[in-house]
């Protein structure tokens, strides 16, 4: 009996550091800060303003497409613009308040021809 406890006691001695390591492990990949992808203009232009303006247009003020806006002029009009926008479009604040988002959705709609 004296024999088995000391076997149990160095078994789990020896595999406490190992399940540690498991834990930590684990652990890490749920408080990790993980890599975030950089916003693609492409798909936020596609999730958010193609049903409206798609390819660049307007479907309800065809004379005010997107592309060519005098609303790209800079990053800082588009946003004031998405900010407060006119007719029917809505305001869209989450796009035009993280930097990211903004600046990718931007970009693509400059390219836009």
């Amino acid at each position: 009996m004296k024999n088995d406890f000391y076997e149990l006691t160095t078994i789990i001695r020896s595999a406490a550091p190992v399940a540690l390591l498991i834990a930590i492990t684990v652990l890490a990949q749920f408080v990790s800060p993980k890599a975030v992808a950089a916003p693609n203009g492409e798909q936020i232009f596609k999730g958010n303003c193609a049903s409206c303006h798609a390819g660049g247009g307007n479907i309800v003020d065809p004379k005010k497409p997107v592309k060519g806006s005098a609303k790209l002029a800079s990053v800082d009009k588009f946003k004031e613009y998405l900010l407060k926008p006119s007719g029917a479009m809505q305001p869209a604040p989450k796009i035009a308040n993280d930097a990211q988002t903004l600046d990718a959705l931007y970009k693509y709609c400059k390219t836009l021809k």
